[in-house]
């Protein structure tokens, strides 16, 4: 799930700067974060899921462009068509082979310099393990080995970050200066136990995500 605030703070930025641009959130759910990008103007962004009773729910509260199917098979019909493609909390539902797969199709998919968003569980956080919550979580995820895999299968300029408290009101800000705090503590006991560290290593939040983009020259590649 990404919130709002979560959203216009922090993925928002990593959006096509075209609102006409050509998008596909796979592995959507109900639809919360292809109705977040509807919303800030991407009006012919789609969405696919297996499941047909989140998309009938999507569909309910309004959500446009929310197809019920397998996002590989959409991916292999669209050669170098979509400027961006999300995944919100799907990756991880994937053995590593399926996942290898579908990265390479993701890629197929986008344009050259088209770029690829996703969000998954952290394995490496100490307080909420996400990824152990669920027993349909196949493949866990460290910022690290999120970053290995995106670049093993032809990805470029990946970034990797923790999905942070976000400022958007008194309480939030509380959260957010509280985590700060957490963070520089859990920072010391790395650097005590380990050494020094990247900065990979000090993302402790118990979500992160990742942007990555498709070579701008890879159809002459």
């Amino acid at each position: 799930m990404v919130m709002e605030p979560t959203f216009r703070k922090l993925y928002a930025a990593y959006l096509p700067a075209k609102k006409d641009a050509r998008i596909l959130d796979m592995g959507s759910g109900n639809g919360e974060f292809l109705y977040l990008m509807q919303r800030a103007g991407y009006e012919s962004a789609t969405g696919v899921d297996l499941d047909p009773k989140h998309v009938e729910e999507g569909r309910a509260a309004g959500v446009r462009n929310l197809a019920c199917g397998d996002a590989r098979s959409m991916l292999r019909d669209s050669l170098g068509q979509f400027d961006f493609i999300s995944s919100i909390n799907m990756l991880e539902h994937f053995p590593k082979d399926q996942l290898l797969e579908l990265l390479k199709l993701i890629g197929t998919a986008l344009r050259p310099g088209g770029r690829f968003l996703c969000q998954v569980p952290n394995a490496a956080t100490f307080f909420l393990p996400l990824f152990f919550m669920d027993f349909t979580h196949e493949t866990p995820f460290a910022p690290t080995s999120l970053k290995q895999v995106l670049e093993m299968t032809g990805f470029v300029n990946v970034r990797v970050g923790g999905v942070r408290p976000v400022v958007h009101g008194v309480k939030s800000a509380v959260r957010f200066v509280l985590w700060k705090l957490i963070e520089a503590g859990l920072s010391f006991i790395q650097l005590v136990e380990q050494g020094p560290t990247n900065d990979l290593c000090r993302i402790f939040t118990a979500n992160i995500f990742a942007v990555a983009d498709k070579k701008a020259d890879a159809a002459n590649a």
